[in-house]
């Protein structure tokens, strides 16, 4: 049977998939889009913009791809630890530990990431509407 804190969490984890592979796809979709339709990309090459917004896009993702890694890491820590019982007094374990209870981390990241693609999205908004 499952508890309402199994519930909570599976919920917590669907988002949280959702929002990452949301990211991933817009941040590399948004560029493709950009560059790749002839119209568009003349568009935004005339303005000068292009490596603005190639970097802001690169940006949010380059974000969301770290911290996929810190997580993976942290939690890597955190399952060895209880495999090797030893390695749960080292600082590494306890350093996983520390950030895995970090959420601060994870919704700083994801609204920088959101600021990102929301001012690449209106710089290109306003590039292809002048």
């Amino acid at each position: 049977m499952t508890t309402d804190r199994e519930a909570y969490f599976d919920a917590y984890q669907e988002y949280s998939k959702v929002l990452r592979t949301w990211f991933v796809v817009y941040g590399i979709g948004g560029p493709v889009l950009l560059f790749t339709n002839d119209t568009f990309a003349k568009t935004v090459k005339a303005s000068g913009e292009g490596k603005n917004l190639a970097a802001l896009f690169l940006a949010g993702v380059g974000l969301q791809v770290i911290l996929a890694a810190l997580n993976k890491f942290s939690m890597w820590g955190i399952y060895f630890g209880e495999f090797k019982n030893e390695f749960k007094a080292t600082r590494r374990h306890k350093l996983c530990h520390w950030f895995s209870e970090q959420f601060w981390v994870d919704f700083v990241v994801d609204v920088l990431t959101l600021a990102l693609f929301a001012v690449a999205t209106w710089r290109g908004y306003r590039i292809l509407v002048t």
